[in-house]
């Protein structure tokens, strides 16, 4: 950890961040901040919970003019993480009278009347509402030169990539670029190569810290519900954290832990906005205890003191490991994960063990470590 007082920013901006208690400034943003500051083009991956949209705002933050329009535009791939990462700047924006909107789907249109009738300097938008504005003309963006993609590896692996680019037709030719990505997949390093000019590649930190525990239990699908339950059940948890594959699955999983007496929610794609909302609320404010989401339910979200995550389904794609068990263990906390292995999972789960060079503890039904 280091100090905000070296890194460049200016002083109102240090004494923004000591009123709301940033004393220490984390190694994402020891990196980021200098290189935005100078102008560079960034593309860095980062752990889900480094400290990334700080290190991002403030290295464009004493650059922006609060007498002009949109001056810096934040893409994200979720609505979720559009209000997270929106509210995360805000605090530190509101202080400096510089103005912070959020456009996101799931919502009519006109319900972003209250974004686009302001003068915002920041816009923290999904890529498919973004673009309506901008091609409805309810929001100017050819002044824009700070451009993040946030996330980016969900958000081009989702089938935004066309957006993405349009984006960089519509903004300033003299963007700067910041490109954050938790796993460099192909379509981050296709975008990356073809859309961005001299950028600085960085890879910041472990991508699984030493300090999370990782353990797997091999069971059959049928004794799978049992075997969470047998888990719960003997595992000391403060908030625990369940990914499965399918929404289905999602309902199915919380309300199976509902009828057992167990504090649980779950959030995905099937729920409505609100639903979603609240469930992850109860969660965050700890009314329940365990959430079961899906992978895209679940990215962005930004939930401390996890401290269990457990892979009920193992997942269908070997970066999406990473971002689960980034859930827990954050800044340099404690963490667990419990893989959940069937013998239609070993092959797929092998992949993700060798990629990571990953050297897992194997536990009996009764939780204990399988002598190797």
């Amino acid at each position: 950890m280091g100090s905000f007082t070296k890194l460049g920013l200016k002083k109102d901006i240090i004494e923004v961040l000591d009123r709301l208690k940033f004393k220490e400034s984390l190694e994402v943003q020891d990196t980021i901040i200098p290189l935005a500051i100078q102008g560079k083009n960034i593309v860095f991956t980062s752990r889900t919970g480094s400290g990334k949209t700080l290190a991002y705002l403030l290295g464009n933050l004493g650059k922006i003019n609060k007498k002009l329009g949109v001056q810096m535009v934040v893409l994200v791939p979720t609505r979720e993480l559009c209000i997270q990462v929106g509210k995360e700047m805000k605090k530190v924006c509101d202080q400096l009278d510089i103005n912070v909107g959020t456009l996101y789907g799931g919502r009519e249109i006109d319900g972003d009347r209250r974004t686009t009738s302001k003068k915002n300097q920041i816009i923290v938008g999904t890529p498919g509402r973004l673009i309506q504005h901008i091609n409805n003309k309810t929001v100017k963006v050819g002044e824009v030169k700070y451009l993040v993609y946030d996330e980016s590896d969900q958000m081009l692996d989702d089938g935004f990539y066309d957006e993405c680019s349009y984006m960089l037709k519509r903004v300033s030719k003299n963007v700067q670029i910041i490109l954050s990505s938790a796993t460099l997949t192909s379509m981050v390093k296709d975008f990356m190569n073809n859309e961005i000019r001299d950028f600085e590649l960085l890879n910041i930190g472990q991508q699984i810290p030493k300090h999370i525990v990782q353990e797997k239990i091999r069971c059959e699908i049928s004794a799978k519900n049992e075997l969470l339950l047998k888990f719960f059940t003997k595992k000391k948890f403060t908030r625990a954290l369940i990914f499965c594959n399918t929404k289905d699955r999602t309902d199915t999983i919380s309300q199976f832990l509902i009828n057992n007496k167990l504090r649980a929610r779950g959030i995905s794609g099937g729920l409505k906005q609100d639903e979603r909302d609240n469930n992850l609320n109860l969660f965050k404010q700890g009314k329940v205890n365990i959430l079961v989401a899906t992978d895209v339910a679940a990215r962005g979200l930004h939930i401390e003191n996890v401290d269990v995550v457990v892979n009920y389904d193992i997942p269908r794609r070997i970066e999406f490991y990473v971002h689960r068990i980034g859930r827990t263990g954050r800044r340099d906390k404690k963490g667990y994960s419990l893989s959940i292995v069937c013998s239609e999972d070993v092959e797929r789960f092998k992949a993700i063990e060798f990629f990571y060079d990953l050297d897992m503890d194997l536990l009996d039904d009764n939780f204990e470590k399988v002598k190797k």
